[in-house]
């Protein structure tokens, strides 16, 4: 361990033996990498400070003398962090960062209860929230395939990308997770793996490549296929129905002419 890290991790724990001790803390964790036990060496410290209502401001006082590259420290109150990353705010997307993470300080028994709820999705808005996901995939798809009969590569390369994150979501949203932020989801499905899908962790991420790669017809119509089955035998079939034949035609196409190297 470097010098500079050493000076970091000294900053870290002087910070959690401050919120284990001073009554105004109620709060702290760490999400990022270090959150999940996914950090390597040169890994941020992203810290959470939560304290009690009215103490906000001569917290954030208290704490704007940390400055370092590698430390990035945010102060809130208990209904602040109550109200980050809502499920119908504008802040949603950054839902996946509270995903496996465990308070290291929670005095009221609160903290943790608001970590899981804002790492998951709320029960009674995940089929709204899935077949909306299935609905975006399909169509992404869809589109992908006209394109390559048009002989668009770009169009088809760019939608075959596009929809990747659309399944992810209806995919995780089925166990009630959160999909994890790309960079994350390699280590995301080494870890948790999706229940219920066919393929193995390295079969699907190697789906994905391919995908990513250049496109692959062959390869998006048979994720396409796979993913139907197993939407149908939760439940969201009529998705699927919706489309009234057209991803049908979209995953038995068989073209004439290849569309760009493969």
């Amino acid at each position: 361990m470097s010098s500079a890290n050493k000076d970091i991790l000294a900053i870290f724990d002087e910070l959690l033996q401050a919120a284990k001790t001073d009554g105004n803390i109620v709060g702290f964790f760490l999400t990022g990498s270090r959150g999940k036990g996914n950090e390597y060496d040169f890994s941020d410290y992203d810290i959470y400070v939560i304290v009690k209502e009215g103490a906000v401001r001569d917290y954030k006082n208290k704490f704007e003398t940390i400055k370092s590259p590698e430390i990035d420290l945010g102060v809130m109150s208990v209904s602040e962090f109550a109200a980050y990353a809502r499920w119908q705010g504008s802040v949603r997307w950054d839902r996946y960062s509270f995903a496996h993470v465990k308070a290291l300080v929670d005095k009221t028994g609160e903290i943790q209860k608001l970590i899981d709820e804002k790492g998951s999705i709320p029960s009674d808005k995940r089929d709204d929230f899935i077949n909306g996901s299935i609905d975006a995939y399909i169509n992404g798809f869809f589109r992908s395939v006209k394109s390559f009969r048009r002989q668009n590569v770009a169009g088809f390369r760019l939608e075959a990308a596009a929809s990747i994150p659309y399944l992810l979501d209806a995919l995780f949203a089925l166990r009630g997770r959160t999909a994890p932020f790309l960079d994350y989801l390699a280590w995301e499905l080494q870890h948790y793996p999706l229940e219920g899908f066919s393929w193995t962790t390295a079969e699907f991420l190697a789906v994905l490549l391919k995908i990513l790669e250049n496109g692959d017809l062959k390869t998006q119509q048979k994720l396409a296929i796979a993913a139907e089955a197993v939407f149908r035998a939760e439940g969201h079939g009529s998705v699927f129905d919706a489309w009234a034949g057209k991803d049908k035609w979209a995953m038995n196409f068989e073209p004439g002419i290849r569309v760009g190297k493969n």
